[in-house]
């Protein structure tokens, strides 16, 4: 009992100076971004103000949309105990699902509905999308308890603009703000600048969803899956701009639910496959426009129906042994090209894994990508080694061996 009690002070001293030490770089962060857009109209701290207003949306017709979500999750959780081990969740998930998601997985689970209504409409702001949104330390007291102070606005408008700015130059300027606007499901926040709300990650989610249409092939019905989708924000502008396009999302099931939600509501008209509805053959992926099923599907996929396949990030977590696996999957179902986003180990790992004699995948291309960077320390705050340390790079395979099918015909 005692060696307990003198470590807790020292616990409690190491967490007040993490504490210090990560408001202390917010503080330079906000100094740095008020001198950087000094002068810039965009630089409104009002615009912070107005981007963290309620959204909510308080309907309550969806009673059928959420028995539809429960039905797909519960199948899902039931048949996920009989997968590989592969397909299991990472150990961060589970930390995650341990710490965060109780609630709406309860709800999930047990059909409640208006608990999970409750928590969905305003899952931005709520613990059920943990590990799903990047959001700046101690948002939850700073942004949306109480009137935002000025060093918080400055904060989170610097990181605002330093992403948007980095957007249109990623873009090579193709697209104007309103391009970035969205849907306003799950009260999301951000900024409102020049009348047009620009949520949290749109920016990034935006910029996947044009690269993913410099690969496909405009002229006629492509087919794209993603590993890891989240909730949905990469797939909404995919499916909003992209005519004649399908897409499928692999994911655990807690995001697959809560992705769901979102696209159901945002494209109402569109056709929508969920797991154990109908068994995932190529007939039924052509029937549909949106099919977001359990990771554990991605084995069952057909051969070479899919155009496109794209993971950020979602792979980087993986074990050498799964991410070949998980590789294996992608080039037996992918006919087209593969787009990965993801650290430095975890874009070696697939490099080694694709060069692999039997591989039907060539390297075609590599950038490093400074999105990770640009959102941890775009201002320059933590010197060169801060911006090295998360630097992410992406990199796109071409399939390069004759499909089987086209050289049957």
């Amino acid at each position: 009992m005692k060696l307990k009690y003198l470590r807790h002070p020292i616990r409690t001293a190491n967490a007040a100076k993490g504490m210090f030490a990560m408001r202390l770089n917010m503080w330079r962060f906000a100094a740095h971004g008020a001198r950087r857009f000094r002068g810039d109209a965009r630089y409104d701290l009002q615009n912070v103000t107005d981007g963290f207003a309620s959204r909510i949306d308080d309907s309550q017709n969806d009673g059928e949309l959420l028995e539809r979500i429960c039905a797909a999750y519960i199948k899902a959780t039931e048949q996920q105990q009989f997968a590989p081990e592969t397909f299991r969740a990472t150990e961060w998930w589970e930390q995650v699902r341990r710490r965060s998601l109780g609630p709406v997985t309860r709800a999930l689970r047990t059909r409640d509905l208006e608990a999970l209504r409750k928590m969905y409409r305003n899952f931005f702001r709520d613990p059920c999308s943990a590990g799903l949104l990047g959001v700046p330390y101690g948002m939850t007291n700073a942004y949306f308890a109480r009137t935002i102070k000025d060093v918080h606005r400055s904060f989170y408008l610097s990181h605002a603009l330093y992403r948007i700015d980095y957007w249109m130059k990623q873009t090579d300027n193709r697209f104007t703000l309103r391009d970035l606007g969205g849907a306003e499901i799950g009260n999301p926040f951000g900024v409102l600048i020049d009348g047009t709300f620009v949520r949290v990650g749109a920016d990034y989610a935006h910029y996947c969803a044009h690269r993913m249409g410099d690969l496909v092939d405009s002229e006629k019905a492509t087919t794209v899956a993603e590993i890891g989708g989240g909730f949905g924000g990469m797939a909404y502008y995919l499916l909003r701009d992209k005519e004649r396009v399908s897409y499928l999302n692999f994911d655990v099931p807690e995001s697959i639910a809560l992705s769901s939600y979102y696209l159901l509501k945002a494209f109402p008209r569109l056709k929508f496959l969920l797991f154990g509805e109908q068994k995932l053959t190529k007939e039924a992926i052509d029937r549909a426009d949106v099919v977001l099923m359990p990771i554990f599907e991605l084995a069952t996929v057909p051969e070479e129906s899919i155009d496109v396949t794209f993971s950020s990030h979602a792979m980087s977590d993986l074990s050498y042994r799964s991410m070949m696996e998980y590789f294996d999957h992608i080039a037996r179902s992918t006919r087209g090209s593969f787009l990965h986003i993801g650290n430095d180990q975890a874009s070696k790992a697939i490099s080694e894994i694709a060069s692999r004699s039997n591989s039907p995948f060539r390297l075609a291309e590599t950038r490093s990508s400074g999105w990770h960077s640009h959102k941890i320390s775009g201002a320059g705050v933590g010197g060169a080694a801060g911006l090295a340390a998360s630097t992410m790079f992406e990199q796109c395979y071409m399939r390069t061996t004759v499909s089987r099918n086209k050289s049957a015909q």
